[in-house]
């Protein structure tokens, strides 16, 4: 029995060796974007070695990763045990899916056991979608509730908990393999250090600025920070931050040392110094097609000169002093930007979409854009023209009045024609007043010095108890010092206080 047992084995395990090994690729994309971290698993274990177009491979674990593949990785993979696999064919596109996801953060790494915050957009709505996450090797579902995923963008969490990359990837439900229609791939790392090297979630492109960022986890204050690539220092950096420019000769491995204090518990708390990051391994990639991002005084224009002509244009929107993105429905070339903040766009087609543009900033004050602004400029423009115009006219035509009425007469009548003034047409006529409205002439009688007389100047003395025969025009004025002019002209009536009218023709006599 023992010796049956024991030549069972022996053939499961020859049998084991000698049969040809097979490869699978994780996630279970179906196409390949620019970007993607892909993992090939051979079913041997150990593996002797990978083959890549016929020639060895520098990987001998049973898991080859590829991060962040560009179209230089397409090709034939196998890998060799006893005897070689089948081959493996993988094509990386240049470009990226249609569907856009992102971290909040811009953080890939995190403190282990800690959770990503992270963000999807599809323009064709996300009902039927479900994200998954990569974790040692598994697929596992992220629980998504339902009523977040009604509109074209959601925020959902992913806890990360590993060491290694875990990759998170959302689909729609029914699309398989070449047919999947998918966001793009991101990867999430832990760590348990307290200072963390921050590099972008999506790999570095040939020719562009790329910054590195030396980070305290609890929100210390970073006094210095040194940086590395392969243990060779590039600088210190008292920011906590490293620009690079990114060349054929930028991949390595990168780390960090920060010497920082917590004021927040103490101000002048103990200065840690010189604590090192975790490193990471930084990946250069040729550009893929990319969205490209001008503004003018009004406007901002999205091109991607790579991508198919009948291209549709997205564009995200982050306001000042937030982090996550907003999605903007015009689906347009240019854009008129009406608020503050930054804005990115990219190109959309069938199955496929550009890589984002970068972003542009635009300071303008909230409620208006330039355009708006220069609208009410002219607006108030406009009515003080109008106003200016309206007083002009308004002048002229009191000008035009005054110059077109008929000269007063200045006939100086005689002393005693009082009784012939009724015949005639240009005299006032009389106001029958009572006798508390009684009016008297410059040359009043000594007692005449009680308030609310009033005198006649240039004018000729009438008689006791009425009006003074006005000549010409003149002037009544009370002895208390206050006056009235009145005004005679011709064809006009005057009225005023204390019943004061008249009907002036030809200026002649003036009776109360």
């Amino acid at each position: 029995m023992r010796t049956l047992i024991f030549l069972t084995a022996v053939t499961v395990c020859w049998f084991m060796v000698k049969a040809k090994p097979t490869i699978k690729m994780l996630p279970k994309y179906g196409r390949v974007y620019w970007g993607d971290t892909v993992k090939l698993k051979c079913s041997v274990k150990p593996t002797g070695e990978w083959l890549y177009n016929d020639k060895p491979h520098t990987s001998s674990s049973q898991i080859l990763i590829l991060n962040a593949v560009s179209s230089k990785d397409s090709g034939n993979y196998q890998c060799k045990a006893t005897e070689k696999s089948d081959i493996f064919r993988i094509d990386v596109l240049d470009y990226l899916p249609p569907a856009f996801l992102t971290v909040v953060s811009g953080h890939a790494v995190v403190n282990k056991n800690e959770s990503s915050l992270l963000q999807l957009f599809s323009d064709e709505g996300l009902t039927n979608w479900i994200c998954r996450i990569l974790r040692n090797d598994q697929e596992h579902y992220l629980m998504i509730p339902e009523d977040i995923m009604a509109g074209k963008t959601m925020q959902f969490y992913a806890t990360v908990e590993g060491e290694t990359p875990e990759i998170v990837w959302c689909k729609k439900k029914g699309t398989e393999n070449l047919n999947t229609i998918r966001s793009n791939s991101i990867s999430l790392r832990s760590s348990d250090m307290e200072v963390l090297l921050e590099i972008p979630t999506e790999p570095a492109v040939l020719g562009e600025p790329l910054t590195l960022r030396c980070e305290v986890r609890g929100g210390a204050k970073i006094e210095a920070a040194e940086f590395f690539k392969d243990d060779v220092m590039l600088g210190p950096a008292t920011d906590g931050s490293y620009e690079i420019s990114v060349t054929d000769g930028s991949d390595g491995s990168y780390r960090c040392t920060a010497s920082y204090r917590y004021i927040f518990i103490k101000p002048h708390g103990a200065l840690k110094k010189n604590v090192p990051s975790d490193p990471q391994t930084l990946i250069i990639r040729a550009r893929p097609r990319t969205a490209v991002i001008t503004k003018d005084a009004s406007a901002l224009l999205c091109t991607c000169s790579d991508c198919p002509i009948n291209s549709s244009f997205y564009w995200y929107h982050r306001e000042p002093n937030a982090m996550d993105l907003t999605w903007r429905d015009e689906k347009t070339s240019r854009l008129i930007y009406d608020q503050p903040g930054k804005y990115a766009c990219r190109a959309v087609w069938g199955d496929g979409a550009s890589r984002p543009s970068k972003f542009q900033n635009i300071e303008v004050l909230p409620g208006g854009s330039p355009v708006i602004y220069l609208v009410v400029v002219l607006i108030i423009t406009g009515l003080l023209l109008v106003a200016i115009a309206l007083v002009c006219r308004i002048k002229r035509r009191g000008q035009s009045a005054l110059q077109g009425d008929v000269p007063m007469r200045s006939v100086r009548r005689k002393k005693g024609a009082e009784d012939d003034d009724d015949t005639k047409d240009d005299a006032y006529q009389p106001l029958k007043g009572s006798d508390k409205d009684e009016y008297h002439t410059v040359q009043a009688r000594p007692d005449d010095g009680a308030d609310g007389g009033y005198e006649a100047v240039g004018g000729a003395r009438t008689g006791d108890g009425d009006c003074a025969g006005v000549q010409g025009s003149g002037v009544l004025t009370r002895r208390d010092g206050r006056g009235l002019r009145m005004l005679a002209e011709v064809g006009r009536v005057s009225t005023d206080v204390h019943g004061f009218a008249g009907a002036v023709g030809s200026v002649d006599s003036f009776h109360c």
